[in-house]
């Protein structure tokens, strides 16, 4: 009998302490702070820091092994953490860190469903000394070994992360005043980082599938990048260096790629990609370059580059193994190229000011070669048929060339100069 209630008292201290596992620091120093703590579940450990007044901090940790830990140094600041699994950690500073300042009216919002997920939102520091202020950091997070975190520094800054799925990695940096970026990602493996350095810059993203790859850099002023990934195995890059460039990319299908690089004033890049395994490379340097690339099939490729100002390309590819390359040095250029079918290939090339080029090609295996140097040049190259071949070299000024080839291996050279 003494040994039965032995057993009994042991097994009610055993249950006693165990249900003491977790544990909860408050640090609260100043006026009108709020602290809500809730954990329900073994081994969760939850830290507040709050110096200043009116700020609010609510953390709730649902599993077993949850971490958590919100800083807050300055006034008006606000907190929420929800964490219903296992071994999630979420870490929110807003003042604090390795260079502590005053920050005022930041808000940040965790919030992870599953397990072994990560949530990091850093809300503090900023160039003119006096702090972040009015930022909005934004986590969700519902699947398992998720990794979101989001940095801004500067003032009415917003950042969104959403993360359905599994093993999906986002991070969000933003160095400025009136930045927005976001990034929605539903599947698994996928992966998107953004940053942004200037003000009034504007970031976006969804990936919808798995093992998707968006990186966005924007350093300047006014910029818009936008990203938009229905797939598996989609791979968009978008920089920008300057003040009011626009670039989106559209990608439906598997194992596409694009990439784009803009660096002045006013430059606008548009990709859309349909299908499986097309690759697309836009670079421009200078202002108010327009790009337009289009491509509907499979293995279609697509490079264009424009230097100097005011230069328009256009680049359409249904079909499959459609090739496109399109150089313009100047300013002032246009070039338009439309391929329909299989293995056709285009090469563009316009050194000058003025110059025009349109290509059409509608078959299988059709060659063009377009180069014009010099100012006012036109050329119209039309190839209907089978394995055509076209070239056409234009030096000098205001020289013009029509070629039309209907049919099955013609060949047509034009040659001209002054």
């Amino acid at each position: 009998m003494k040994n039965l209630v032995l057993s009994i008292i042991a097994i009610m201290c055993t249950t006693l302490m165990v249900g003491q596992m977790n544990s909860s620091t408050v640090n609260q120093t100043g006026m009108a702070n709020g602290s809500n703590v809730s954990q329900t579940g073994l081994w969760n450990q939850s830290t507040v820091d709050q110096v200043g007044d009116d700020n609010v901090s609510d953390v709730l940790q649902n599993g077993d092994e949850n971490d958590s830990d919100v800083d807050q140094l300055g006034n008006d600041n606000g907190s929420d953490v929800d964490q219903l699994g296992n071994k999630n950690e979420a870490w929110v500073h807003q003042g604090f860190g390795s260079d502590p300042s005053i920050n005022d009216d930041n808000t940040a919002t965790v919030y992870q469903d599953g397990n072994r997920n990560d949530g990091h939102i850093d809300q503090y520091g900023d160039a003119d000394g006096l702090g972040s202020d009015n930022n909005i950091g934004w986590i969700r997070q519902e699947g398992n070994r998720n990794d979101s975190y989001i940095s801004q520094e500067g003032d009415d800054n917003e950042a969104e992360n959403r993360e359905l799925g599994n093993r999906n990695d986002s991070d969000i940096i933003q160095v400025g005043d009136g930045n927005y970026a976001g990034s929605d990602q539903q599947g698994n493996r996928n992966d998107n980082d953004q940053d942004q350095t200037g003000d009034d810059n504007w970031a976006e993203n969804e990936q919808f599938g798995n093992r998707n790859m968006n990186d966005m850099d924007q350093t300047g002023n006014d910029n818009y990048a936008g990203a938009g990934q229905y797939g598996n195995d989609n791979t968009s890059s978008i920089q920008q260096l300057g003040n009011e460039n626009y670039a989106l990319t559209l990608q439906t299908g598997n194992f596409n790629g694009s990439a784009v690089l803009q660096t002045g004033f006013s430059n606008e890049s548009d990709v859309n990609q349909s299908g499986n395994a097309n690759g697309s490379l836009v670079i421009q340097a200078g202002d108010d370059n327009i790009s337009d690339v289009y491509q509907d099939g499979n293995n279609n490729g697509s490079g264009v580059a424009q230097i100097g100002d005011d230069n328009e390309s256009y680049v359409s590819q249904l079909g499959t193994l459609n090739l496109s390359s399109v150089l313009q040095s100047g300013d002032n250029n246009y070039s338009s190229v439309s391929q329909d079918g299989f293995g056709n290939f285009s090469d563009v090339k316009q050194l000058g000011d003025y110059n025009y080029s349109e290509v059409i090609q509608d078959g299988v295996g059709n060659i063009s070669g377009v180069v014009q140097t010099g100012f006012e040049h036109d050329s119209f190259v039309n190839q209907v048929g089978n394995s055509n071949l076209s070239t056409v070299l234009q030096t000098g000024n205001n020289h013009n060339s029509v070629v039309n080839q209907i049919g099955n291996g013609n060949s047509s050279v034009v040659v001209q100069n002054n």
